[in-house]
């Protein structure tokens, strides 16, 4: 298994868990192209929960954040539902204005709750 991503559960719903906590630049995309190889495997767009407590967003990381959604998407991967824990207020909504739509919510077990609803209201459609 990959050193910063794991297949994880929460209420019945599987969830691909990136651990970026504390991690340096180099670290962080070693993290992402993990994400990016597990994504790419599973195909399904699957929930993904991404951990950037004590984590500094570089412009080398946000790239190689977007190279994974753009690898996504030419393989034909649908956006799956994404929450990202661990950024502060003003982070989030750098990120939002420059990456791809996640909810950014405050705690792990937050992200989880809100990853499940999303999933339980696309069921619903």
């Amino acid at each position: 298994m990959a050193k910063h991503t794991q297949w994880t559960s929460h209420k019945g719903r599987r969830i691909l868990f990136v651990n970026g906590a504390g991690l340096g630049e180099a670290d962080l995309i070693v993290a992402y192209e993990e994400m990016k190889q597990e994504l790419l495997r599973d195909g399904t767009g699957p929930l993904v929960l991404i951990d950037l407590s004590n984590t500094s967003l570089t412009t080398k990381a946000h790239s190689k954040a977007r190279e994974v959604a753009e690898a996504t998407k030419a393989a034909g991967i649908p956006d799956g539902p994404c929450a990202v824990v661990g950024l502060s207020k003003l982070a989030s909504a750098v990120a939002q204005l420059l990456g791809r739509s996640a909810h950014f919510a405050d705690t792990i077990d937050k992200g989880k709750e809100w990853l499940v609803r999303q999933d339980e209201m696309a069921l619903k459609r």
